[in-house]
């Protein structure tokens, strides 16, 4: 056999060449990358292949064909010139069946180095001053692959021992790597060793778990410390190099640490609420339980309290509403940036730093002023402060226990300017059958459980449609249709300052029309209003008593408070404070339309009955005025109403399940199916919170298709 270099051109993969599998004679890049960075390092094995008549003689090669296609890569790619010489060693064999021989000896005779070989010769050539970017050049790998093998040639000695030996799997001793910490791997090794006796039958994932990889709590509190504000503390966090999404899945390697800055963080907030109330409010690790017996039934929610800072005085009231326009400005264009295709991570970077120049300094501004804020809190109430699992704190009062409440409120209602006790409801009545599919369309979207003429008799039938569809009980089918009412009362009040100065708007219409009907007609359920007079029948007074407890559900919504704070500004105008009627109606008549706009909205909202998206209590004319309004989508109704714990609560287990079904992945769905009732609506409340567009089937406006595609064509042409 003479050893000589040959070109390209005089080369080809000889037709007896025992390797046939196209993948693996192709898998020829890192063969590339190595013969650029390192050249060749052995010859390939050739023989003469019979030229025709008038034709050059080539070389077949019949070890080496990978080695080959590589060289012809690389000189089709430009990167070696076409006559670069090319090291073969010619054999001196013409017939076929000793070639292929020769061939099948030459491929089965090899024996592939074992992987825990590659892994300890990659660990020893990176601790002997090779970089991972230069193993990988010279061996025709990624960086990423190197530093795996790497990692992996560098387990404490003992485990990699056991890898050598069989005595663990590949995945094993990845997952031991997932650290670097060779202290720690040896220390998880002896446990598990001890706990199996030295059998093994530990899966990777439980190894990864010992390890405390991608551990949930640990990830919890780094996102409410925040990785930089961990890593400028001196914090280490690795990557599990073998995880499927490395950037998701890794190691708080300074747990202590973290858990001093988390108690830290904490012990801010909790200094922060003791200022603004003004005394040491006691803070308790979990909020009241509802017990029944000895049965627990989950958070007591009826306990909570409802109670948001406020501003010590007009200018900080000022400045706070000033930050919240420019920092929400300054987030949108952050986000906008991030967003930009067209520009590169330089520019984004530049664009980012930039804002942070103003966004910084309005950050330090709220710190400050959030210590100026003032809470009202009862003197019986604590507080529970706890970190959620997308790191956000969670901030709740509570009243001591249910005779504190119960005093306090006694108190309240003693008051000179009190209101009036709240209507106490009768309660549900009898469960009524649910009646037959005629009849369930008969009730569709005409208002007759809400009409006090029709008696109780259509209500009940409501009632029952309700409770087969949503599971709710006749309390919790009044509930939803107060926040229902509260929501196009908001829309109303929002259409109104849109309008002002404009037109006329839809709640200026609707007060104007329904007082027509009012008085030359009957009114009705259908209309959706009830009569303005003071004066109400015993049977219609009874009819719009709302049940015990249907305050703390408005009161968590968004709609609520757009209505409270219009009402309470109007019931501070002369025009409502002023004794002498000249007076209070010159002061009306004096204001601008665009007041005149909200007042009807309000007048519109008292006079509002309270619908549901259901049958019996659908009041199509509150779809269309919805519509009007502009809160038809349920991306805009989300925004006066957010799902609540007390909200989900009203549902029973299975219907809370079926809700949230949709919005989690199977293995979330099977954690949640396993919670007891009393547990259930908090975890799903949250996921629901997540789904921007999430309203209570029974909450949502759905207005006529035609209606829709009109109100659509008149923007467009306004536009």
């Amino acid at each position: 056999m003479s050893v000589t270099t040959m070109t390209i051109d005089a080369l080809c993969v000889s037709p007896f060449n025992a390797r046939t599998n196209q993948v693996d004679a192709h898998a020829i890049d890192g063969m590339a990358e190595s013969l650029i960075k390192r050249g060749q390092i052995q010859p390939l094995t050739v023989h003469p292949i019979k030229a025709g008549r008038g034709r050059k003689r080539t070389y077949g090669a019949l070890a080496g064909g990978r080695r080959y296609r590589a060289f012809r890569k690389l000189i089709d790619d430009g990167r070696l010139p076409a006559d670069h010489p090319i090291d073969v060693s010619v054999l001196d064999i013409e017939d076929e069946g000793e070639l292929r021989e020769f061939s099948l000896a030459e491929n089965l005779v090899r024996v592939d180095l074992r992987p825990y070989e590659v892994y300890a010769a990659v660990a020893h050539a990176h601790t002997s001053g090779r970089s991972l970017q230069e193993i990988a050049d010279t061996n025709g790998q990624t960086v990423e692959t190197i530093r795996r093998w790497a990692r992996l040639g560098n387990l404490h000695p003992t485990i990699f021992a056991a890898l050598e030996v069989g005595e663990i799997s590949q995945d094993q001793a990845k997952a031991f790597a997932a650290t670097q910490d060779v202290a720690l791997q040896l220390l998880t090794f002896e446990r598990v060793t001890e706990m199996e006796h030295g059998s093994w039958r530990r899966s990777p994932a439980e190894i990864r778990k010992m390890l405390k990889i991608g551990d949930r709590e640990l990830e919890r509190m780094l996102r409410f410390v925040g990785e930089q504000a961990y890593a400028d503390a001196g914090g280490r966090y690795e990557l599990d190099l073998f995880a499927d999404d490395a950037d998701q899945r890794g190691r708080v390697s300074d747990e202590g640490l973290l858990m001093q800055l988390a108690d830290a963080k904490l012990d801010a907030i909790r200094a922060r609420v003791r200022k603004q109330c003004g005394r040491a409010i006691v803070f308790q690790p979990t909020p009241p339980r509802l017990m029944i017996g000895s049965y627990d039934q989950g958070t007591d929610t009826s306990l909570e309290i409802t109670a948001e800072p406020r501003p010590a005085d007009a200018a900080d009231a000022q400045l706070l509403a000033w930050l919240g326009y420019w920092m929400a400005r300054l987030e949108a264009q952050a986000h906008s940036a991030l967003d930009d295709d067209e520009l590169d991570d330089d520019q984004v970077a530049h664009c980012i730093a930039a804002l942070d120049e103003h966004y910084e300094p309005m950050e330090a501004m709220l710190v400050a002023l959030q210590d100026r804020l003032l809470l009202d809190l009862p003197a019986q109430a604590f507080a529970t402060l706890t970190v959620l699992d997308d790191g956000d704190p969670e901030l709740r009062f509570w009243w001591a226990d249910r005779k504190a409440k119960q005093k306090a409120e006694s108190a309240a209602r003693k008051l000179p300017d009190a209101p009036p006790p709240r209507a106490v409801s009768t309660g549900p009545i009898g469960r009524a059958t649910a009646p037959e599919p005629d009849a369930r369309r008969s009730l569709e979207r005409s208002g007759a459980a809400i009409d006090g003429g029709n008696g109780y008799g259509e209500r009940q039938k409501a009632d029952a449609l309700i409770r087969d569809e949503h599971g709710l009980t006749a309390d919790g089918v009044q509930i939803m249709r107060s926040i229902r009412r509260e929501m196009l009362r908001a829309a109303l009040i929002d259409d109104a300052r849109a309008a002002a100065g404009k037109s006329a708007s839809v709640a200026f219409d609707y007060l104007l029309w329904s007082l027509l009907r009012d008085r030359m007609t009957e009114p009705g359920g259908a209309i959706g209003s009830r009569a303005h007079e003071r004066g109400m029948s015993g049977f219609a007074a009874r009819h719009e008593m709302q049940p015990i407890g249907a305050a703390i559900h408005l009161e968590r919504t968004q709609a609520h408070a757009i209505w409270r704070a219009a009402v309470d500004r109007l019931k501070q105008h002369p025009s409502v404070t002023d004794k002498d009627f000249i007076t209070a109606f010159d002061a009306f008549r004096t204001e601008d339309q665009a007041w005149k706009q909200e007042v009807a909205a309000i007048v519109t909202g008292c006079a509002l009955e309270r619908s549901a998206s259901a049958g019996g209590y659908e009041v199509e004319l509150h779809d269309h005025v919805a519509l009007l309004a502009g809160y038809h989508t349920p991306e805009r109704q989300r925004s006066l109403v957010e799902p609540t714990e007390e909200m989900v609560a009203l549902l029973p287990r299975l219907r809370q399940l079926e809700l949230v079904h949709p919005h989690v992945t199977n293995g979330e769905y099977l954690a949640l199916e396993k919670l007891k009732a009393a547990d259930l609506a908090t975890p799903v409340t949250r996921t629901l919170k997540k789904v921007a567009d999430w309203v209570h089937p029974m909450l949502r406006f759905r207005p006529r298709l035609n209606a829709i595609i009109a109100r659509e064509q008149d923007i467009e042409a306004a536009a």
